[in-house]
């Protein structure tokens, strides 16, 4: 098995390893936030940035970005159109992060328990979840061309 193959391979965990933390995000812990008590909502908001970092944000940002890479250093077996397709799932990924997401968290943990912002929060996570969906999906067809004898 040659560099592309395992590249393609680590780029299948990562992508399969974010897409169960984007569903749970979606259904569980960004509807949660609207269960915590006002007076506790900014700490509790603080105690989870300051814990996410290695489970969530390492993997989530490799997950947007190793499939550009994989544009380049799929294997032969791989059309490109799935590599191409698999990356523009990543862009949208990481556009919603930094444009959508990430600023809403910021108001979170500076101002504390706002329900519109939760709201957005949620409303505006799904074309990421989305994204990280078909991400694993195209990832998937291109591990069975990759690995489908000829």
């Amino acid at each position: 098995m040659d560099f592309s193959h395992w590249f393609l391979l680590l780029c299948a965990v990562v992508v399969f390893y974010n897409l169960g933390v984007a569903w749970f995000a979606q259904v569980v812990i960004y509807p949660l936030f609207g269960q915590v008590g006002s007076a506790e909502y900014r700490a509790y908001h603080l105690f989870y940035s300051s814990r996410i970092w290695l489970p969530v944000i390492v993997p989530g940002f490799a997950c947007f970005l190793l499939p550009v890479a994989l544009v380049f250093l799929r294997p032969d077996s791989v059309p490109q159109w799935l590599a191409l397709a698999n990356a523009a799932c990543g862009i949208v990924a990481l556009f919603v992060t930094m444009t959508l997401e990430i600023p809403r968290h910021a108001r979170l943990e500076k101002g504390g328990k706002q329900g519109e912002v939760i709201r957005e929060l949620i409303l505006y996570n799904w074309p990421r979840t989305l994204a990280i969906t078909g991400s694993a999906l195209l990832t998937l067809l291109m591990v069975t061309a990759a690995f489908t004898p000829v």
